[in-house]
């Protein structure tokens, strides 16, 4: 059997997926939903410079069970721009307000952020506190972005650049900052992460900075989980710091560490990821 190549993969995946529509700023924000409307709920939200696709490999162990709810970040991906000066409150509003439209005002819901997402999904969850099941951080530097180390040593990719040649630049800033294995970066990797950045108009970094998200996982009601890879190059000052952070925030809130892994943990380390995923969410209602 002839094996899928990387732009099938994702083709695939779409072709399973509905398609909505809702406000941001003078556009439209886009929404990928598997499943049907009788599963329960869960929202995905991806990290800086990506796209829907961060979820690739966990879709599909969520979508037998779940109406798996994806949307592509204000400016990111498929999704317009937000308006000027964007914050994460304002983002944060931007998904409320379309969550309001996708997934109905009466029904639940869990959530689950990677690294900018799971900035965003504070914010969020403190909007929508009274549906929010669950919310599941993942890879998010809680504490604010660091400022030294291989996360800052990224090479910039000049936009009039040849795919060819750029290819290699961006290789290596996935080995850089996203996975603990240079080999976890393959086809697939490039493929999603090459399309993503060529559509990337959100600065996040600069967001991601400025705020300190564990202030908006305080008073959070529902559960909370957390998992980071033990590689992780993003976390300030270190990942011991954002244990005892997410430990004061919900002491009984699980905090996994799937070892030999990097920052894109449900990518790189899909198959033990995906059994953690599910264990949080816990048994679909």
């Amino acid at each position: 059997m002839t094996q899928a190549s990387p732009q099938d993969t994702l083709d695939i995946l779409l072709a399973r997926s509905q398609e909505a529509r809702t406000p941001c700023g003078e556009g439209q924000l886009v929404w990928r939903i598997w499943g049907n409307h009788a599963r329960p709920a869960v929202v995905l939200l991806h990290g800086g410079f990506g796209a829907w696709n961060h979820w690739v490999r966990n879709i599909p162990a969520l979508e037998a069970d779940y109406r798996v709810i994806v949307p592509d970040l204000p400016g990111c991906g498929d999704s317009d721009q937000p308006p000027a000066r964007p914050d994460a409150e304002s983002l944060a509003s931007i998904l409320s307000a379309g969550l309001d439209l996708v997934v109905r005002e009466d029904t639940p819901f869990d959530l689950m952020g990677f690294s900018f997402g799971g900035l965003l999904a504070g914010p969020i969850a403190q909007i929508q506190s009274r549906r929010v099941r669950s919310l599941t951080i993942v890879g998010t530097p809680i504490l604010g972005l660091t400022t030294t180390g291989p996360a800052n040593a990224l090479q910039p990719v000049p936009p009039d650049m040849a795919p060819e040649e750029a290819a290699p630049i961006y290789r290596r800033n996935l080995e850089k900052l996203m996975v603990h294995n240079p080999d976890a970066v393959d086809d697939l990797a490039m493929t999603l992460h090459m399309e993503n950045m060529a559509k990337t108009r959100l600065r996040s970094r600069g967001i991601a900075r400025r705020t300190i998200a564990a202030d908006s996982l305080r008073g959070l009601a529902c559960r909370m989980g957390f998992i980071y890879g033990a590689g992780d190059v993003t976390l300030d000052p270190d990942l011991d710091a954002v244990r005892a952070a997410a430990a004061d925030i919900q002491p009984e809130a699980p905090f996994h560490v799937v070892p030999n892994t990097g920052h894109w943990v449900q990518y790189e380390a899909a198959d033990r990821f995906n059994p953690l995923m599910a264990r949080l969410l816990g048994a679909p209602a």
